[in-house]
């Protein structure tokens, strides 16, 4: 438990060096109950390029695939998430700008209610992710990491 909260204090510190993207991942997947390989591939791939990573197809990809919401995406497309599509933040939970989504921890059945909530550079807040587990109830946010 020492050890948690001494690397949450390292990563939400502002100190002048950013975590690793593993050792943020780690954090919070043993916060959150969350697959800590799963969050480390997406906050690399969105440093490096801006995309999330090729596992992840919009819902409009999976539909012309033959997905049809509330069923399986895996019976489409085996291995594969949703995630890339706009979130509105109707609620205004979040600061001002535009975020994208992606499901998270998805175990191939009902969409869960486990979300990965981003920007791309260029949008107002550049950067910014979040972490829901509760289906936009509430947010965590994720630290810069490299």
């Amino acid at each position: 438990m020492k050890a948690l909260i001494f690397t949450l204090a390292l990563l939400t510190s502002g100190a002048s060096f950013a975590a690793s993207c593993q050792q943020v991942a780690q954090t919070l997947a043993q916060q959150k109950s969350l697959p800590a390989a799963e969050l480390a591939d997406i906050l690399n791939s969105l440093n490096r390029s801006q995309h999330l990573p090729e596992k992840f197809v919009t819902k409009k990809q999976a539909k012309n695939a033959g997905w049809q919401p509330g069923n399986s995406l895996w019976q489409t497309q085996p291995g594969k998430s949703i995630g890339g599509d706009r979130f509105g933040n109707r609620e205004q939970r979040l600061p001002r700008g535009n975020y994208f989504e992606a499901d998270l921890d998805y175990q191939g059945k009902k969409r869960n209610a486990k979300r990965f909530i981003y920007q791309t550079k260029g949008d107002q807040n550049s950067g910014a992710r979040y972490i829901t587990t509760d289906h936009y109830a509430t947010f965590t946010e994720v630290p810069a990491c490299q």
